[in-house]
């Protein structure tokens, strides 16, 4: 059986489009914002290590929020990252243990 995380996310199409997610005590942010040029959304979400945040250190305008990462750490195919049922409230940890795995490679 796959493991979960729970997510908090901001901003919702399909799928929520910018969310973060703790797991084995790091924290991910993971973004696909609106590409104007595309007049669409990406298929890819960027995802950034981030530091441990309280809520209320949070921006009212998540935008913003990749500006206090600690890492880039690449690209995602938003295909990846198998939601739960509701796409609301966790993610498979298949991906987060790709990207933990990513961070120890690269030290």
């Amino acid at each position: 059986m796959n493991s979960r995380a729970t997510i908090k996310y901001m901003g919702y199409w399909d799928f929520p489009r910018i969310f973060l997610t703790r797991y084995e005590g790091r924290t991910f942010l993971f973004d696909c914002a609106f590409d104007e040029a595309l007049d669409d959304y990406p298929e890819v979400f960027k995802v950034f290590l981030m530091p441990d945040l309280r809520d209320d250190e949070l921006p009212k305008d998540w935008t913003t929020l990749e500006q206090k990462a600690i890492r880039y750490l690449g690209e995602v195919p938003t295909n990846r990252v198998q939601f739960d049922a509701t796409r609301r409230q966790s993610i498979d940890t298949v991906v987060l243990d790709e990207l933990t795995a990513r961070i120890a490679v690269a030290g």
